[in-house]
């Protein structure tokens, strides 16, 4: 592996690792437009730009266009080539899934029960709920566009 700082952000695949680099730059590339773009409109002014508020949103955006690319990219499920280990992994993240938002009720009982939520319970197991659908949807969908993309290259 190259000897860089970001080596903790990269897999250990040197396909992948390339691809994310990849990623990152065009990341980079797209938030250097958004804050010439973002200059040019502050010169003229015609609004007033929250400048904590625009610096969230582009930390937000670069890693949401990231993570986007790699689901789509259909690289993260390698080793599915057959519909019978496709099956197998969409159980396994059906499970992973399931299990997360089990965990992660318990933990939000846990706090309603001992007093330390300030929300109605019902809101406290949004969260959850939010995010093991986020959770399911995104594996489904890279594990979906890795079983099509190996099933190409073996056809």
């Amino acid at each position: 592996m190259e000897k860089t700082w970001i080596r903790f952000l990269l897999p250990d695949d040197e396909y992948k690792r390339r691809n994310m680099l990849v990623y990152f730059a065009e990341a980079a590339i797209l938030q250097l437009v958004v804050m010439i773009v973002l200059l040019v409109i502050s010169r003229f002014d015609p609004f007033p730009i929250n400048s904590v508020l625009v610096l969230l949103w582009m930390l937000f955006g670069t890693i949401a266009y990231i993570w986007i690319r790699y689901i789509l990219s259909g690289m993260e499920f390698a080793e599915i080539m057959t519909e019978k280990a496709y099956r197998r992994e969409r159980k396994v993240i059906v499970i992973k899934s399931t299990s997360f938002l089990l965990v992660m009720c318990a933990g939000i009982l846990f706090l309603y029960i001992f007093g330390m939520m300030s929300v109605p319970f019902i809101e406290g197991l949004m969260v959850p709920f939010i995010a093991a659908l986020l959770l399911f949807i995104t594996n489904y969908v890279s594990l979906r566009r890795s079983y099509q993309k190996n099933k190409e290259l073996i056809e």
